[in-house]
């Protein structure tokens, strides 16, 4: 009984099972990231296990699809969100930013396990979205800043880096929130990797968000990525964020658009003429 249990936690599983143990891992992970905290870890020893996670995720395969390998991304994801706890200690900045990052990633996820049963492996978690660990390398470079200001000893008036901090953690909450509800709107509709086909069941979706923008996944994505700058406060990687979020919906967004019109044809340019695409300089529509 035992050894069939283990064989299946390392083999392809029913969407049924993750629905019921990824929640249970994460959970299970928050918990011992909250009380990691509660016993004394502080934020370099936070910083660090997180710069290990992110550097460490390139070396799974895509297309993972294991029981165990799912469970335990959920599980170390809900550890970096537990680490949250350390912003009742002291700066909250690095600890917001690794909550907000982490309930990205299990929000993408969850998504997948709700709508697209097929594609539940690595990859739903956009971890690695980008090839040549781009984006763990940005991950790992905003929290380095972090800690190069932190090093200088620069400060900011109070009132300012209060402001900075209330306005990068809405931002960044609220870009999040925008996705989420782009996903949860398009449903099966979304993809993370843009259709070359058009499915049966795929329908052009212009009701709630998609109602006063064209792209509010990519808006929102923008928004979150950004504004984690603002919160942290850093200055290089603002910029940096902002140029290369831009570039890539720069080259994603048209080839999308180009599909979406082979789809639904009139349609589409029709919705394109009154609803904006959300990102300025981007869209040929």
């Amino acid at each position: 009984m035992i050894s069939d249990a283990l064989e299946d936690l390392g083999s392809p599983m029913p969407a049924t099972q993750i629905r019921w143990l990824g929640p249970l891992s994460m959970f299970s992970g928050l918990a011992c990231g909250y009380g990691a905290v509660v016993c004394g870890l502080g934020q370099v020893g936070i910083t660090v296990l997180a710069v290990t996670f992110f550097a460490a995720a390139n070396m799974i395969p895509n297309e993972a699809d294991s029981l165990s390998t799912l469970c335990l991304i959920c599980f170390l994801l809900g550890g970096i969100m537990g680490f949250g706890g350390a912003a009742q200690m002291g700066d909250p900045r690095l600890p917001l930013f690794l909550v907000v990052v982490a309930l990205f990633h299990i929000t993408e996820f969850t998504f997948c396990v709700l709508f697209h049963e097929k594609e539940i492996e690595f990859r739903a978690f956009l971890l690695t979205p980008v090839p040549a660990a781009g984006y763990s390398v940005a991950i790992i470079a905003a929290m380095l800043e972090f800690w190069l200001w932190h090093a200088t000893g620069l400060t900011l008036p109070g009132i300012l880096q209060s402001t900075l901090l209330l306005l990068g953690a809405s931002l960044a909450f609220g870009g999040w929130a925008l996705r989420t509800a782009a996903l949860f709107t398009a449903r099966s509709n979304f993809t993370h990797i843009v259709a070359s086909y058009k499915e049966s069941s795929h329908r052009l979706v212009k009701e709630g968000v998609y109602s006063f923008c064209r792209h509010p996944g990519y808006v929102g994505w923008f928004l979150w990525s950004v504004s984690t700058q603002v919160l942290l406060r850093n200055v290089f990687c603002f910029f940096a964020y902002a140029w290369v979020s831009w570039r890539f919906f720069a080259g994603r967004i048209p080839h999308e658009e180009d599909m979406l019109i082979r789809f639904f044809g009139d349609e589409y340019v029709e919705y394109a003429t009154h609803v904006r695409c959300g990102i300025p300089y981007v869209s040929r529509l």
